[in-house]
């Protein structure tokens, strides 16, 4: 499996989201809270050989009505690296090696077959290997009272994952 051209991060989740990731919650845009970057993958920034998209959401606990609570948040970020080199098993070599990289830096990771050529998942964090791409996303609740929204649970950040894997493979395979 080889991608040849660009990857929007944002066109990935599937339309159950927000509902795995973030239940009793409404999305907000992403600049209406302050927020710190997190890291999603080693190498997640752009560099010689890599095309890297990232995307981020922002969820509010709902206190009723769609009104959001701006104290009780949670961030979910996406990031694509995708590697260019002109040799698909090369950049796929490449794609692995980042791969083993980023399970190293997560505790406490599941393995799973059947989503991708490899890939791993916690309840804050997944990386999935497909070819000559790493598709990362990772959890973080910020606020004074972030306890408030129901955590994401390894099968919710699996599904939404799995999700987001097969849209990548259906939208965007050269």
């Amino acid at each position: 499996m080889h991608y040849p051209g660009a990857i929007d991060a944002c066109r990935l989740p599937g339309p159950n989201a927000a509902a795995q990731l973030a239940p009793g919650t409404v999305e907000i845009p992403p600049d209406s809270i302050k927020t710190a970057d997190a890291k999603v993958v080693p190498e997640d920034q752009p560099g010689e050989g890599t095309d890297v998209t990232h995307c981020k959401r922002l969820f509010a606990r709902d206190l009723g009505g769609g009104k959001p609570d701006l104290e009780d948040y949670r961030l979910v970020t996406i990031a694509v690296v995708r590697f260019t080199d002109a040799d698909a098993d090369q950049a796929a070599t490449k794609a692995s090696q980042l791969m083993t990289d980023a399970l190293g830096d997560h505790s406490g990771v599941r393995l799973a077959t059947g989503v991708g050529d490899e890939a791993g998942f916690a309840e804050q964090w997944a990386a999935v290997r497909t070819g000559n791409v790493v598709l990362g996303l990772v959890i973080a609740d910020g606020g004074t009272e972030a306890a408030l929204i129901p955590p994401a649970t390894l099968d919710n950040v699996q599904a939404v994952v799995t999700d987001m894997a097969n849209t990548l493979q259906r939208d965007f395979q050269g």
